[in-house]
């Protein structure tokens, strides 16, 4: 059993020297090439894909969505909260936002499960 180590060990050793005569002799043909060194010799790393960037929303006028939520309740009274951010065009959380303040200024009223205007 030793000997066929020791036979596999001189085998290996024989053809590391094998393989390392030949890297020094590649090494030289890059060098021979204008690249001083393997580190040169890799290709660019490759940066990852850029997300687009996402567009900005065009923002309201201060105001406009006010009057767009008024012109709503005024075009249809009794209109729900849905049905009015649909008219709209906003998503609920800015709907009860906006009819939270139309209610603090008295400019709307609750009207059973809608909205209509105070001076109606």
């Amino acid at each position: 059993m030793s000997e066929a180590i020791d036979a596999a060990r001189k085998l290996i050793e024989a053809r590391l020297d094998e393989v390392k005569t030949e890297a020094a002799s590649l090494e030289r043909a890059l060098v021979a090439l204008g690249k001083n060194s393997r580190a040169q010799a890799k290709p660019p790393r490759r940066r990852p894909a850029k997300r687009p960037r996402r567009l900005a929303a065009k923002r309201a006028a201060p105001g406009e969505r006010q009057a767009q939520l008024l012109a709503a309740i005024k075009a249809s009274p009794g209109a729900g909260a849905a049905e009015l951010a649909k008219q709209i065009g906003v998503k609920a959380p800015q709907l009860h936002g906006l009819l939270r303040k139309a209610r603090t200024k008295k400019l709307i009223v609750k009207s059973g499960k809608g909205y209509k205007l105070a001076s109606s």
